[in-house]
């Protein structure tokens, strides 16, 4: 036995155990044990012990009763101690969850901060390649515009000189023969020849002096067409009369007394075509207002928009087709036929009605364009709540912007990709591929 186990058994010398259970707890005590008085004394009784037991009993109540109380004032303290901190640990939690939340936003803030810095970077860049290049443009195109209008002048001459001539030989001559008279149709395209220049062509030339070169109406002041002279409708009328060459002829628009120079193409199957638009170098700029495309722009010979109000005029007068013929940089070719087609009047904004698709998906083609109206940067008519004009550029029967635009900006070999606003037809090289010539033509409806 050890020396502590020894002075653990003399500590509990005179001491008596008592152990009690309180639930799944258990309490051991020790009580000094009471010394008995002498057994001759003449003050003890036979109660004697009844009242030790009372007496013992009465102290370990009053023990388990002080032992209980410090135990509950102990769980109180470590109840309290434990609430305080739980407090600090949600206060230290809450404090670092912010300061987490803060840093995120910071860092995501100053990340949108920089993309956007860059994305307004770039476009502005490719604002001022587009302005460079719309300069430049219309520099050519005032150019052109320039040497048209002196070759245009020194046609006139050319056509005095020889009508004073044709004076001087017929009176030498004796000759009473009038000069030929101006037909409003078949009028070709003056080309360069070895041969002489026919009368003819000359006073056809003097003819369209008087004409705007942009449009191809009728200037005012000009004189007005005669009663007796041959007046075609359309390209198809010209073929008719026996014409069978391409080329630029004049035409009168019902409903409107003027007469308009256009692109024939005769076709094969015996059919002439009207040219209503041509895309094919970017000469001539396409960003233009309501006004402009409701009257046409630029030159038949070249590219051109022949104008919303004459092509309304003529297929209200008769029954049309419609041909989309367009290129890529390629040379992949690719054609969008419409049996029936017609131009609501400008109170329906220039409305396009096509039917009888036939060409690229041809369960779709009638979507692409599917009776939308006109739109232009200044005359908003689309079904988006944006502008598609001024995002995708030029005038088109937008509806959401998605589809086609064949009057998108003209963007050269090499910058032709990825531009939403070029010249584009969905179902042909996709979205975001911006094509090198269109060409949109009109005929009366084959039975």
């Amino acid at each position: 036995m050890t020396t502590a186990q020894k002075k653990g058994q003399q500590a509990l010398k005179g001491k008596v155990q008592y152990q009690f259970k309180n639930g799944q707890c258990s309490y051991t005590f020790w009580v000094p044990e009471l010394q008995p008085c002498s057994p001759e004394s003449p003050t003890l009784g036979p109660s004697y012990s009844t009242q030790k037991n009372q007496s013992l009993t009465i102290q370990m109540r009053l023990l388990f009763t002080h032992q209980m109380e410090k135990l509950e004032n102990a769980l109180r303290n470590s109840t309290q101690r434990l609430e305080k901190l739980e407090e600090n640990i949600q206060t230290i939690l809450r404090t670092e969850l912010q300061q987490a939340q803060q840093n995120i936003v910071q860092k995501h803030t100053g990340f949108i901060l920089e993309l956007g810095t860059s994305l307004l970077a770039q476009t502005t860049a490719q604002t001022l390649k587009l302005t460079n290049m719309e300069a430049q443009v219309l520099n050519q195109t005032l150019n052109m515009e320039k040497q048209m209008l002196e070759m245009m002048q020194t046609t006139e001459k050319l056509g005095k000189q020889m009508q004073e001539q044709n004076h001087t030989l017929h009176h030498l001559h004796g000759h009473n023969r009038p000069p030929p008279l101006l037909l409003l149709g078949a009028q070709p395209m003056i080309t360069s020849s070895s041969r002489p220049t026919p009368a003819w062509l000359i006073f056809s030339s003097l003819h369209l002096l008087t004409r705007d070169p942009h449009t191809g109406e009728q200037e005012a002041g000009s004189p007005p067409c005669r009663a007796d002279e041959h007046v075609f409708q359309d390209c198809e009328d010209i073929c008719r009369s026996g014409v069978n060459q391409d080329g630029v002829y004049t035409i009168r628009i019902p409903n409107l007394n003027k007469t308009k120079r256009v692109f024939c193409v005769m076709d094969t199957d015996g059919g002439a075509w009207t040219v209503i638009q041509r895309r094919e170098n970017g000469t001539v700029n396409f960003q233009r207002n309501w006004q402009d495309y409701k009257q046409g722009f630029g030159h038949p010979a070249g590219e051109h928009w022949l104008g919303n109000e004459a092509v309304h005029q003529l297929t209200s007068s008769a029954k049309y087709s419609l041909r989309l013929e367009m290129e890529d940089w390629d040379g992949n070719t690719s054609q969008a036929n419409f049996k029936h087609f017609q131009l609501g009047s400008k109170e329906e904004f220039y409305k396009i009605f096509v039917n009888g698709y036939s060409g690229e998906m041809p369960q779709l083609g009638n979507v692409i364009l599917w009776n939308n109206t006109f739109s232009t940067h200044d005359a908003d008519h689309d079904n988006c709540g944006c502008n598609c004009a001024q995002i995708m550029s030029g005038g088109w029967w937008f509806d959401s912007c998605g589809g086609s635009n064949l009057n998108g900006i003209y963007y050269p070999a090499g910058q032709h990709l990825h531009k939403i606003n070029g010249i584009r037809w969905n179902f042909f090289r996709g979205t975001t591929y911006s094509l090198r010539a269109t060409r949109m033509m009109m005929r009366p409806l084959h039975s």
